[in-house]
């Protein structure tokens, strides 16, 4: 029985029937995947293992075929896996075969390689960090990514034809690596893939110039000291701030339009004053009292980029398996063509 079992396992009739089984189960219900966009159109911006469980799961009806095709899939890798096992037991009489049983190491490593990033791997889609600033991997304890700088290259033609993110990787606030992050060219470390999406500019905040015409940017979360010894806390900024009937304020969009500060002031006698800057309106009395003699001249842009940040910890064992099936395919040619030089193999 276990003979019986151990042979079927290893078959290449078994194989050949899994095989076709799994790529009509896929083309036939690729067919479904236009008709139904909200279902499928996620799929690569999270980890299959994760889309199976929250999404496909849900809608069966809709989704068997893929559950069937993965079922399949699993069959025969451990067809694959077991056709390889049965060579090594038998290394002394196919040792010749090398180079297709190195095919075979290759495609149970790829398959176990994508299970595994699957399960253990997360996606981090359209991820917005500004120059300057550094983002937190919250699925990736301990690390964090910094953008240091970010360029565009533009074409003749005006679009951008590349987008270049120097960035570094930290860990608990220790840099291990800088690189830059371009389109043909992602940051890969240890499974964590880094590659550019988009870009764009955010205000931030207003330039300013003084009595002498010097420039001055003050951004949200800057602090400024006047000649009076009072001090100026620029709390946040606002691109477009909204002020009602009733004098309540609230926020309404990214863009510039009517740009405003939350500012708090300490004077020099101890007595402080917090409320709203907005300088296309007159300048308060508290911070004209402050000493702020300032004069609104243009809006602070900041650069950003936006990335997409995914971890797969099975990379390594899939670049394992491609150089084995590579490897594989090389030692078979060599092979088939020596055997047709001493007329061991048929012309083609």
């Amino acid at each position: 029985m276990l003979k019986t079992t151990w042979s079927l396992l290893c078959s290449l009739k078994v194989a050949i029937f899994v095989a076709s089984g799994a790529t009509l189960l896929l083309m036939g219900g690729s067919l479904q995947v236009p008709s139904h966009p909200t279902l499928f159109g996620h799929m690569d911006q999270v980890p299959f293992g994760t889309w199976l469980s929250e999404t496909a799961l849900p809608h069966l009806s809709k989704t068997w075929w893929f559950w069937g095709a993965a079922a399949l899939m699993i069959l025969l890798g451990v067809n694959t896996l077991c056709c390889f096992i049965d060579w090594l037991f038998n290394l002394k009489a196919r040792w010749k075969k090398c180079g297709e049983y190195l095919l075979h190491l290759g495609v149970i490593l790829i398959l176990g390689a994508y299970i595994w990033g699957s399960i253990s791997g997360w996606r981090n889609s359209d991820t917005k960090i500004a120059v300057g600033d550094q983002i937190v991997l919250k699925d990736w304890p301990g690390y964090a990514l910094k953008l240091n700088s970010f360029k565009p290259i533009f074409g003749t033609n005006g679009p951008p034809i590349d987008m270049i993110s120097h960035v570094t990787l930290l860990r608990d606030d220790t840099p291990l690596l800088e690189a830059d992050v371009a389109i043909n060219a992602p940051l890969l470390r240890g499974g964590l893939v880094v590659t550019p999406v988009s870009f764009g500019k955010e205000p931030v905040g207003l330039i300013f110039t003084d009595r002498t015409e010097t420039s001055q940017t003050i951004e949200g979360g800057d602090t400024l000291t006047t000649d009076n010894g009072s001090r100026i806390e620029f709390l946040r900024f606002i691109p477009d701030l909204k002020q009602h009937r009733d004098g309540s304020l609230s926020y309404r969009t990214d863009r510039v339009g009517t740009p405003a500060f939350q500012i708090k002031i300490t004077f020099a006698d101890g007595n402080q004053w917090q409320g709203w800057y907005t300088p296309t309106t007159a300048v308060p009395r508290p911070l004209q009292m402050a000493g702020f003699v300032l004069r609104p001249r243009a809006v602070a842009y900041q650069d950003y980029s936006i990335l997409t940040i995914n971890y797969d910890p099975g990379a390594p064992m899939a670049m394992a398996g491609a150089i084995f099936m590579t490897t594989g395919v090389l030692i078979s040619l060599f092979s088939f063509y020596r055997k047709r030089t001493r007329n061991d193999r048929p012309s083609i």
